[in-house]
């Protein structure tokens, strides 16, 4: 993250510096003492260095480093937590030729209940190990669990001699298994970000133009704070109006400039177009040379740069037309009191207790306008850089212009709702920093009315929005997720995705295990279909029914077994062995198709209704649902942060009151990046187990509002 902000930084620090002094004309001042312009590249030089050497530190030496130790801490992470990473009530398939269910784990993770051990072997032969209690024993160094096992019982069978069936019942047993997922790590091959540049130099193999890539960036990233300083000294320099808000206007146009060049030029060396020279360093190329080419300007007295001029020309109008409008206002308010209408007293007295009044329109007003320009700037950003992010996919697959234009209308909606609780921060913040620019604080303060009272129309239009937010997550934008994830898949050149869910162990209804070697969802046929039918008290085998061939018969609503069996236990004997007639059906079976025929879908892509019974039917069948239940509590907890974030953004509007609206755009990021970095630790704590689901999901907007209503009531009103 820090190899690419630091070059930005260095960007943004030289405009809005420079720019600041061009505003206040510091700069001019300094020329008339007879300091020259260009005197000012020399502390900007020393800045650059300084930016150019920490982001050379990060991509040659802390970058690499700080990613293989990621891996190595994530690694051992999940060694250390063997018997914790193991979820109750979901069937387990990372044991090799093995799958392991538990129906409940301590707290500690070392005792189990109900454990369900199933082992394939060769030549249709099968191994069932049941047990009532369980305690675990790690081995992390040796990526091996000691299962202590009491009370269970152990059935094998070959499919070959359907005759042939062994049941063992026993009181105590020791078995060690060995945790794919969680042995100990095996040498990887390290990829190209976690690789040193001696490795990435010594690389020609087939990958070797990847590894050219990836070392030039290392490089150019840090060359890219020389030539973002070249650039900004004479921009920044030039007189102009705006002073750090028209700095912050040219720093996104020359970092989104420079973005889109260093992904296309990537794009075009990994396709061989280019060398990979050619194609990383073009943007520090091309910034350069215009940084040379308005380097001479520097001494020049030309006034406004012309880049700006449109911008200010617009900005001029709307303060002419804004003027007029007030002053037509005034004449008409003038008018009305000679005539006798409503003197200025009896509209305050008419107006002083009800909603809206004149000040909360005109604070909504505000707010309203900042916020769609806002969302409009961020949308267009985010869209700009997904567009030139899959041009080369684009161009490679040949995707008709109209695809390309469904998926970014599609994606429209929903980055509007990912990035409207920022949006309404980032507007509270800029209309109340601006008016408390403008003193209009002040004036509204010496009227008597406290901020409590001015903050009103803001928390209501942010109830509002999250209301909003809430409808259209539940009506369009599931439709439209699943539209644009289908168009995305299409531009990736990626096969169709596939809805049926691959897992071939299945919790049924009245605790029965469904295991199949084949569902066909077309015919609804299964192929070596295995039923168990558990006791809940004891958690051993009551019946095991197998067939060879089953498929649902629409008109008798029953499965239709061919070359099927079934045996009957009791205190670990078989009671009942028969053999089924070629064809015959169980009424014990009731699940139909659909039961197993589930879709494997996406959180965004439902509503909050669908996605609560999509995740009933998922537990039902003994799948993991941790992650999914976290998301269906953020699906009504995330509209909320509306006026949450807006509760929180006010006291802070009046510390960066003095800044204006970049002051405000910069906090209101810097909380966003903080509100996300938290969900998203909180959202993967509770996909694991290690928190509820219910706090994963809220404790975000729980942990700012509280924060929120602590600042709210100490901000002086």
């Amino acid at each position: 993250m820090f190899v690419f902000t630091v070059p930005m930084a260095t960007l943004i620090g030289v405009l809005l510096g420079l720019g600041r002094m061009s505003a206040d004309s510091e700069i001019i001042a300094l020329t008339a003492l007879g300091i020259g312009r260009r005197r000012i590249l020399l502390p900007v030089g020393v800045l650059a260095l300084t930016g150019a050497v920490v982001t050379l530190a990060m991509t040659t030496w802390l970058g690499p480093l700080a990613l293989r130790t990621f891996r190595s801490l994530q690694a051992d992470l999940i060694t250390s937590q063997v018997s914790l990473a193991l979820q109750p009530r979901v069937f387990d398939e990372r044991l090799p030729s093995k799958v392991l269910y538990v129906n409940d784990v301590s707290a500690s993770g070392t005792q189990w209940h109900g454990v369900f051990l199933a082992e394939t072997g060769g030549e249709g032969g099968s191994r069932l190990t049941l047990a009532e209690n369980a305690i675990v024993i790690a081995e992390p160094k040796q990526g091996k669990l000691e299962l202590h096992l009491k009370g269970g019982t152990t059935h094998e069978f070959s499919r070959e001699d359907a005759d042939h069936y062994s049941v063992t019942a026993f009181g105590q047993s020791d078995w060690p298994i060995e945790f794919s997922g969680l042995a100990v790590a095996q040498p990887r091959q390290l990829n190209n970000p976690e690789r040193s540049v001696p490795e990435l130099l010594a690389d020609n193999g087939p990958g070797w133009r990847e590894a050219r890539v990836e070392l030039h960036r290392r490089f150019a990233f840090p060359i890219a704070c020389f030539a973002f300083a070249l650039i900004a000294v004479p921009l920044g320099a030039q007189p102009r109006r705006g002073g750090r808000a028209a700095g912050a206007l040219l720093a996104v146009i020359l970092i989104s400039s420079y973005y889109l060049m260093s992904v296309m030029g990537a794009g075009l060396a990994r396709q061989g177009t280019l060398t990979p020279a050619a194609g990383i360093w073009i943007a520090n190329a091309v910034l350069f040379a215009l940084g040379l080419r308005f380097l001479p300007r520097m001494e020049q007295f030309r006034g406004e740069n012309r880049w700006l001029r449109p911008i200010t020309y617009l900005q001029s109008r709307r303060r002419l037309l804004r003027r007029r409008r007030a002053q037509a206002r005034a004449r008409a308010a003038t008018a009305n009191g000679v005539n006798g209408e409503r003197t200025p007293q009896e509209i305050m007295a008419r107006s002083s207790g009800s909603f809206p009044q004149l000040l909360d329109i005109y604070v909504l007003r505000r707010f309203f306008y900042y916020f769609a320009l806002l969302m409009g700037a961020f949308v267009f950003l985010f869209e700009t850089f997904t567009f030139f992010e899959l041009l080369d996919d684009i161009a490679r697959h040949r995707v008709p212009f109209l695809i390309v234009v469904d998926y970014f209308r599609y994606l429209a909606p929903y980055l509007l709702y990912q990035l409207a609780p920022l949006g309404a921060l980032v507007a509270v913040l800029v209309t109340l920093g601006i008016m408390s620019k403008n003193n209009e604080i002040v004036a509204i303060k010496a009227s008597g009315i406290s901020m409590y009272r001015l903050a009103v129309p803001l928390l209501l239009a942010g109830l509002a929005l999250a209301g909003t937010m809430v409808v259209l997550d539940d009506t369009y934008l599931p439709y439209a997720n699943q539209r644009q994830d289908a168009l995305h898949n299409l531009i990736k050149g990626r096969p169709p995705q596939t809805y049926t869910h691959p897992q071939r162990w299945i919790f049924g209804e009245s605790s029965k295990i469904y295991n199949y070697d084949l569902f066909d969802p077309t015919q609804n046929l299964f192929g070596g279909l295995t039923v168990l039918e558990i006791d809940p008290a004891t958690f051993q085998v009551r019946r095991r029914i197998f067939a060879s061939r089953a498929r649902w018969s629409e008109t008798q609503k029953v499965w239709i077994l061919e070359g099927s069996w079934v045996r009957d236990f009791a205190d670990g004997t078989i009671v009942r062995y028969e053999r089924q007639p070629p064809i015959t059906s169980l009424p014990e079976l009731t699940e139909p198709p659909s039961y197993f025929n589930r879709e494997v879908r996406q959180a965004f892509q439902m509503s909050w209704r669908d996605l609560r019974s999509y995740i009933d039917g998922l537990q039902r069948a003994g799948f993991d649902v941790s992650t999914l239940t976290v998301q269906w509590h953020e699906k009504i907890a995330f509209p909320l942060l509306a006026p949450v974030s807006m509760l929180l953004a006010i006291p802070f509007a009046f510390l960066v009151g003095t800044r204006g609206a970049v002051g405000g755009v910069a906090l209101g990021v810097g909380f966003g990046i903080v509100y996300w970095s938290v969900a998203k630790l909180l959202e993967a704590m509770g996909g694991v187990g290690q928190l509820p689901p219910f706090l994963a999901g809220w404790s975000p907007d729980i942990i700012f509002f509280f924060f929120g209503m602590y600042f709210f009531f100490k901000m002086p009103t």
